[in-house]
């Protein structure tokens, strides 16, 4: 499916024609209506406020929610009118970027989760904090702290909450595992043995090939980027930084235990996916994948792709120290330029902050309301949605997440980290020797940062 991009002065045919019925349906009233007194009969209409709003697209399910978010802005304040701007989320910090350099920047956007701060250090967002701290409507006390202490940069408010509190999932084709006679893993939860090693174990288990060597079930699915990693480092009870955030702890024994696995999975057990497997081909949409790293903010995919697979999900496998997950909530911003419309930015964002929204949000991307107000009435309606036996894990998991570590680097730290990662998955160059390297450059960048 095409996004459509539109950038200031630029009309998407969806814009085009709402203007034109706009303004036929103003000629035809206009010609029936009898003119007041001393006048022509030409009273100029209510003047409405075009204003600029820009997201990433995350597949046909997410973009959607989106769209019908900026409907209930637009039906609710009639006098302002959305310049819907949508980029695939690879391009979205980029471009957003480029924008700002040239001067035509949205005057309001989400940004994603864990780099706040970045885009704060490069002075490009509005403050907020007298916005925040002046409107009754903004409970800031009612939200997850988790939640809201990654809206601040240096002690200033910079980014509002938005749709809802996404958490990492594992999900499981059940019918996969019924045809191997493998308990599901809803049964080692209950034991209190779902862990990092019964993933491995139950990945190989899983995976089949045919005859003539063709994968025809691929176990499990993973990631080790520094986004994976706020999990599986939580897990085992290692922060992702030193205290005084001068060193990336990717070098700490248990971390490198767990990457040393990946290999091993990838190349002995064959339970992974090599990348000319996975690159084109979706295992967990086709019913061919049996365990499937995902996300709460994926359900709206996979209730369009997945409509054929008997499929459920549990949290993330614990370590050495608990099940962990981690804020996994985007955020809106307001332009902080002087040639945006902060006013009608701001009237945007706290709309799609507001109370009703933020319960919109959780039952359509099934992460937790940022609202505490809103879990009642979340709970109560999720099954009737999507009936799965694993939202008895999710205020558990809400309610443990460990937040982003609030770094202004992160995104330098990510081009590192994912430079290299690879190479010790694939079994390139030993992990010891990657991890080594990685850390090396990023405690460099660190101590360089300006």
């Amino acid at each position: 499916m095409e996004f459509q991009q539109n950038g200031h002065g630029n009309l998407s045919r969806r814009r085009f024609l709402t203007l034109a019925a706009s303004l036929a349906g103003t000629a035809v009233l206009a010609s029936c209506a009898p003119a007041a007194p001393g006048t022509t009969g030409n009273a100029p209409a209510e003047a409405k406020t075009e204003i600029s709003f820009a997201w990433w697209t995350g597949g046909e399910g997410a973009n959607k929610l989106f769209e019908q978010s900026i409907d209930h802005f637009e039906e609710k304040y009639p006098n302002y009118t959305v310049n819907r701007i949508s980029m695939p989320y690879a391009e979205f910090g980029t471009k957003l970027l480029t924008m700002y350099g040239s001067g035509n920047a949205p005057d309001a956007h989400g940004i994603p989760y864990g780099t706040v701060w970045s885009w704060a250090h490069k002075g490009v967002l509005m403050d907020l904090t007298s916005l925040v701290e002046s409107d009754d409507s903004i409970d800031w006390e009612g939200m997850w702290p988790a939640v809201t202490g990654a809206c601040y940069y240096q002690a200033k408010i910079v980014a509002l909450p938005r749709e809802s509190f996404g958490l990492r999932l594992y999900v499981y084709n059940k019918t996969i595992f019924d045809e191997a006679e493998v308990e599901t893993l809803d049964k080692d939860m209950a034991t209190d043995n779902w862990t990092w090693q019964v993933w491995r174990e139950k990945a190989k288990a899983l995976t089949k090939f045919s005859a003539d060597g063709r994968r025809e079930i691929m176990g499990a699915n993973v990631g080790a980027g520094y986004w994976d990693l706020q999990v599986v480092m939580s897990s085992y009870g290692v922060p992702m930084f030193n205290e005084d955030l001068t060193h990336f702890n990717l070098d700490d024994p248990k971390v490198v235990g767990w990457l040393s696995m990946l290999p091993e999975m990838l190349n002995e057990d064959l339970s992974l996916g090599k990348p000319d497997e996975t690159k084109e081909f979706d295992w967990g949409a086709s019913g061919k994948q049996a365990i499937s790293q995902s996300a709460t903010w994926a359900i709206p995919n996979m209730r369009e792709t997945w409509t054929d697979i008997d499929w459920d999900f549990v949290p993330a496998p614990k370590g050495d120290c608990c099940h962990s997950n981690f804020v996994g909530c985007d955020y809106h911003v307001v332009n902080g330029s002087d040639y945006a419309k902060k006013d009608a930015g701001w009237e945007m964002i706290k709309f799609i902050n507001s109370p009703e929204e933020d319960l919109w949000w959780a039952l359509n991307f099934f992460g937790a309301p940022f609202r505490k107000s809103n879990l009642d009435a979340w709970q109560s309606q999720l099954n009737n949605i999507v009936p799965k036996d694993g939202w008895q894990y999710m205020l558990d998991m809400t309610e443990t997440a460990t937040p982003w570590t609030p770094i202004p680097f992160q995104d330098e730290l990510d081009t590192i980290h994912n430079n290299e990662i690879g190479q010790a998955l694939s079994g390139e160059r030993p992990v010891e020797e990657v991890v080594m390297s990685i850390t090396t450059k990023v405690d460099k960048m660190i101590a360089n940062f300006k």
